[in-house]
């Protein structure tokens, strides 16, 4: 009789593993899904975000530490950006050494001959073209190159960083489901940890 008592105070530890199982399979099918739309959507940014998420979380292991949601999302999104700079500079390495002469010829043509002011601006203030024009003849040369090229450089990184920061966000979300069905927890979570503390704790309970 105590044996059947002991046995039927067992508790039912299947049912809540194969939830869990359930659970996972459907986070994997649904992430898997939303990371191929995501990838066609960002012409497969979504992709690189990913793999940023698990060079990320082989990185952390490796020095005992788990990804947080913060963490993950600047790996994903510090990947793509700098893919995205090595894109452009692989691209910028196979442009004709001409092309950023002409760029250059262009910007002086532009600043030698500004385009003309609008007639209603003439007629508004009367001499602001001629005004205009002496302050871009006497400005020095060498400055708005360098202001140029300055313009450049910062635009282009605002540029990156808001595509890098929209693309690694969207492959960030669709990465989470399939982080959770891999490894059981979600990214973040303190699911994992509890469960590593548990299996030390609970060897004691179960010698009788």
């Amino acid at each position: 009789m105590s044996l059947d008592i002991d046995s039927s105070e067992v508790p039912p530890t299947v049912p809540t593993a194969r939830g869990r199982d359930w659970k996972r399979i459907a986070a994997g099918v649904a992430g898997t899904i939303a990371l191929v739309i995501a990838a066609r959507v960002t012409f497969g940014g979504a992709l690189v975000a990913a793999v940023g998420i698990g060079v990320g979380s082989a990185i952390a292991r490796q020095r005992g530490r788990r990804l947080t949601r913060l963490s993950s999302w600047i790996a994903a999104v510090v990947t793509v950006a700098v893919v995205l700079i090595g894109f452009a500079g692989f691209e910028a390495m196979r442009m004709d050494p001409g092309t950023f002469r002409q760029i250059r010829q262009a910007m002086d043509s532009s600043q030698a001959h500004p385009s003309p002011p609008p007639a209603w601006l003439e007629r508004i203030a009367p001499g602001a073209a001629a005004r205009a024009n002496a302050r871009t003849s006497s400005a020095n040369p060498t400055f708005a190159t360098a202001f140029g090229v300055w313009s450049i450089i910062v635009g282009s990184a605002l540029v990156v960083a808001m595509f890098a920061s929209f693309v690694g966000t969207v492959g960030w979300l669709a990465t989470l489901p399939l982080a959770y069905a891999i490894t059981g927890s979600w990214i973040g979570s303190r699911a994992e940890v509890g469960r590593g503390t548990g299996r030390g704790t609970g060897t004691g309970t179960g010698t009788d």
